[in-house]
């Protein structure tokens, strides 16, 4: 071979050898990239994902909270008529005991 076809050679060698450099950098570089976006959309999508939790725990907690008071008021209005059917009952009884202790005493 002749020194001009070394050289050509040569020259053909380094160009590829100076190619395969960029393509591994410009891979490395697309690489870092793909993965900083990848971190980035999993960041995104965690914090939607908060957003959306935080959304239905406040709601499941004015749920909560609505229950408990219609439970609380109903409740209440059940504790109001048995108080109200024990003073009912509360004079009769009273008529009941005063009249048996008049009767011991007689």
């Amino acid at each position: 071979m002749s020194k001009e076809t070394m050289d050509q050679i040569r020259a053909a060698e380094e160009e590829a050898d100076r190619l395969i450099s960029h393509t591994e950098k410009l891979a490395e570089e697309m690489k870092s990239e793909a993965v900083a976006a990848g971190r980035a959309r999993c960041e995104a999508a965690e914090k939607e994902v908060a957003k959306m939790l935080t959304a239905a725990l406040a709601d499941a907690k004015k749920q909560a909270d609505a229950q408990t008071a219609k439970t609380l008021k109903q409740a209440d209005a059940e504790a109001n008529e048995i108080a109200k059917r024990a003073e009912s009952g509360r004079a009769a009884a009273e008529a009941i005991v005063i009249g048996g202790v008049e009767a011991k005493c007689r």
